[in-house]
């Protein structure tokens, strides 16, 4: 339900959209969870997209952060649909500044550690705060490579933003831009289908 995209990326004309475009194709892993039974295993057409951008802007102390919740509940940021035929693809990007952002869901368990016990992100840690980071030159504002996947319930994603040292404080920016796309379940999809699909993995598929 998380990605990020390369940095380096092909050319090609005329150029290949990033986003889902209505027509395209998804599946979803049989590794989503029974709670998620609209989506566990099942495969869509996408009918319908519209783009939402947004900014989430966040001014921080130096050596201080700020856990963003992007769900939709008390105190979230309401970045999740409500409908179980929606899917929200949602890029992010950062303007430039001094500060770098973990991931982790649910709350606690980072997306990106080490197989070491004590190798997790840690912003109280002079060298642990670095590990697993995304900083804005990772994915740029105008160039965003980190795409999440949302669909209703699905348990909230914290954005943890991080100011380092060196500034007394810093402006966060963080910005989004929320691809709305309705589905339509195609309940047995040929080879074409199949072929063509993106495939869109639970974060236990990516946290191993």
């Amino acid at each position: 339900m998380i990605e990020l995209k390369p940095t380096a990326q092909a050319t090609v004309s005329p150029g290949v959209p990033k986003l889902l475009q209505e027509n395209y194709f998804v599946k979803f892993t049989d590794m989503w969870p029974a709670e998620l039974s609209y989506v566990s295993g099942k495969f869509f057409k996408i009918e319908k997209t519209n783009q939402v951008p947004y900014d989430l802007s966040y001014r921080l102390p130096t050596n201080d952060y700020r856990d963003v919740d992007l769900s939709n509940a008390g105190g979230g940021e309401n970045i999740y649909p409500e409908n179980t035929g929606t899917l929200y693809e949602v890029a992010l990007g950062f303007k430039p500044g001094n500060y770098m952002v973990h991931f982790f869901i649910p709350a606690g368990e980072a997306v990106s550690r080490l197989e070491q016990a004590s190798m997790a992100p840690n912003v109280a840690s002079a060298t642990l705060r670095y590990l697993g980071a995304r900083k804005p030159e990772d994915s740029p504002y105008d160039d965003k490579r980190i795409f999440m996947y949302f669909v209703k319930d699905i348990e909230p994603l914290i954005l943890r933003v991080f100011v380092d040292t060196g500034i007394d404080f810093e402006k966060c920016v963080l910005g989004l831009l929320v691809n709305k796309c309705r589905l339509t379940q195609i309940p047995t999809p040929n080879a074409e289908q199949t072929r063509l699909a993106k495939t869109l993995r639970y974060y236990s598929e990516l946290r191993w």
